[in-house]
Order: structure tokens, then C-alpha cells, then sequence
């Protein structure tokens, strides 16, 4: 029932959540079952960490990005080191 209202009043972390699910599979029972294991995520967090809900929070964005092309990180290091070595 939490997901049903946290949809219906339109909560932003929610709505949005509901709206890429529905769009991508089509079954709205599947996008509020992704709302309910997101509100679950959350109550356990908040409840493990003793923090108040932030609606405003932003995760942090430091996520590593992958290259799609040119040289992999382990390509470069081994670049590196034979650099290094003929030096």
C-alpha cells in the first residue's frame, strides 16, 4: 500500500521510478513492485543509519565510467610500465 501512495501523491524518487518501469515493460504491477523494494531499501537505511528522510538528497555521483572505446585502463598501465622498463 506504501507504493500505491507514494505513486498516487506523486513523491519525485517514486513517480519516477513507476514511470521508467511502466515504460519500459508495460505492467504496472512490476513498476510498483520496483516502488516497494525502493521503499523497503530506503526504511532499512534509514532505520540502520538513524538518519531522518531527506527528500532532497542526491546520491553522490562518483561513479567510475567505463570507456566504450580507445585503451582500458589495464592497457595503459602495461603502456606504462613498458615505458618505464625501456627507460
Amino acid at each position: 500500500m506504501p507504493a500505491l501512495n507514494a505513486v498516487r501523491y506523486k513523491e519525485p524518487t517514486c513517480q519516477a521510478l513507476y514511470q521508467r518501469v511502466v515504460e519500459r515493460s508495460g505492467i504496472k504491477m512490476k513498476a510498483y513492485v520496483a516502488v516497494q523494494k525502493k521503499l523497503l531499501i530506503l526504511a532499512f537505511a534509514l532505520w540502520k543509519g538513524d538518519t531522518e528522510y531527506d527528500p532532497n538528497y542526491k546520491e553522490k555521483q562518483d561513479k567510475k565510467i567505463v570507456p566504450t572505446s580507445g585503451t582500458t585502463q589495464d592497457e595503459e598501465a602495461e603502456a606504462n610500465l613498458s615505458l618505464l622498463a625501456q627507460s
